[in-house]
């Protein structure tokens, strides 16, 4: 079984999620103040990977992997929460070859 977790814009974490709570998550980004909160993001990580996905309130999406220096960060703009959802459910399966596929855009160096 793949470990992963959640944490919501109160730094609050949830060992693994359904998928209708991932979904509550990335509505509460939609709440008025959420863009103002501690943490601006909700993300998910995929513990034995150290894959992660974030995502704010503007639609933006992160997917970085903080134990490999060597992996850039990236990152796709205008993300609707269904697709949001889709992604964090592949990354809570361990599916990271299919999301390293997707069409991310990376920081120039």
């Amino acid at each position: 079984m793949d470990l992963y977790h959640t944490t919501d814009t109160d730094g609050v974490t949830e060992l693994n999620p359904s998928a209708e709570i991932m979904r509550e998550l990335l509505d509460s980004l939609d709440n008025t103040g959420a863009g103002e909160a501690e943490h601006p993001d909700v993300s998910l990580v995929h513990d034995t990977s150290g894959w992660s996905i974030s995502v704010f309130p503007s639609g933006v999406v992160t997917f970085e992997n903080l134990d490999e220096p060597d992996e850039m960060p990236r990152y796709m703009i205008k993300v609707s929460r269904n697709e949001a959802l889709k992604f964090w459910i592949d990354l809570s399966h361990g599916r990271i070859e299919h999301l390293r596929s997707q069409p991310w855009l990376r920081e120039e160096a």
